[in-house]
């Protein structure tokens, strides 16, 4: 090899590691970003934004009859593309291992479009409560659901770090109310107030139960074909329901009356089988389920978790999320929350008299 040919063969080995090494670099350098106002964050709700998002639950929860997908959010990693030019107008698609769920929302309706069963649902309607969904867990949706009810919780400046490449702002929320099982939430922020990431740990933790974060982001209005859901066509499944008839037909024949206050929180929001009582990190939802899927739910929690004292009542801890599963008369009431194992003791004692 000629000295001219041992020279460009180097140049060449230099640049290409000086091309690795600048993200390097870049990442070493220390971040510099002021920690984000909260009420900065609250107004990023109308910010455009698409990127790609990860989330992680260790919470290790068990698949209950309903409420697989909900567990699945909370127990393991979710990988999801979100785009988002409105509260009115936005879409997530979950992805998997040779699966993808899409999720739309327009100023009409809300769209599923489900690759794997070729199945494109039309949801209208605002029910008073449901479940969570993936499109809850992007930082940006999940931090402002956080500080819109933190009224009186503490607030604390964190070190910035880079957030999928941006020099983030960093707070820690420390709630104030005892019942919960949520030491601190820590955020990081864009500059312009844009959640980027989010961190859950619960008390008595070392280490975050719950990360949410962009791994890629991009602070613009996606495209608006984007944004729009597949239309019915011939060859694909397509149905139409109302929101609220999405608990509705759980307890069709068997409708249950819930409390009007458990365990000191007064009923906030109610379907005919479904309420959410309290608010922020020490509110808690409650389902009645009829007697045979009741059952089921009632035997897992009682398998994977333990007996409570009186009968009739069982809890899975995880440190962060809890749930109760209560047996009266011919429905199982079901309740979960970031709440203490104490509080629902006292729900389970309301329920059973």
């Amino acid at each position: 090899m000629t000295m001219d040919a041992v020279r460009r063969w180097a140049l060449v080995l230099v640049g290409t590691l000086g091309l690795v090494a600048v993200p390097v670099v870049r990442n070493a350098w220390p971040v510099r970003a002021a920690a984000p106002d909260p009420a900065r964050i609250a107004a990023s709700a109308a910010r455009p934004y698409h990127g790609y998002v990860q989330s992680t639950g260790l919470l290790g929860l068990p698949a209950l009859p309903r409420l697989q997908q909900v567990t699945a959010l909370l127990s393991g990693t979710t990988e999801m593309r979100a785009w988002f030019a409105a509260p009115d107008r936005w879409r997530v698609d979950v992805l998997g291992p040779g699966t993808e769920t899409d999720f739309y929302r327009t100023p009409d309706a809300e769209f599923t479009w489900d690759y794997g069963d070729n199945q494109l649902t039309r949801i209208t309607g605002e029910p008073p409560v449901r479940l969570p969904r993936a499109a809850d867990l992007t930082p940006p949706e999940l931090v402002r659901r956080i500080l819109s009810s933190a009224g009186g919780d503490r607030v604390e400046p964190l070190p910035a770090k880079r957030v999928a490449g941006i020099a983030a702002g960093g707070l820690r929320l420390i709630p104030s109310d005892p019942d919960t099982t949520v030491a601190h939430v820590d955020v990081w922020a864009d500059p312009g107030g844009l959640p980027l990431q989010a961190e859950i740990t619960a008390k008595g933790g070392a280490r975050p139960v719950f990360v949410t974060r962009f791994l890629e982001v991009h602070a613009e209005a996606p495209d608006e074909g984007v944004l729009t859901p597949p239309a019915p066509r011939p060859g694909i499944g397509y149905t139409e329901t109302e929101a609220p008839d999405l608990f509705r037909t759980i307890n069709r024949w068997q409708p249950a009356a819930l409390p009007d206050t458990l365990g000191g929180r007064t009923l906030s929001h109610a379907t005919s089988v479904a309420g959410l009582y309290g608010r922020g990190l020490t509110g808690f939802v409650v389902i009645a389920l009829p007697d045979r899927l009741g059952a089921a739910a009632y035997r897992q929690i009682s398998a994977y978790g333990q007996q409570l004292p009186g009968g009739s009542a069982a809890t899975i801890t995880t440190g962060l999320l809890n749930l109760l599963a209560v047996r009266a008369d011919d429905h199982t009431f079901l309740v979960a929350g970031l709440v203490s194992p104490a509080l629902l003791r006292q729900v389970a004692t309301e329920v059973r008299r």
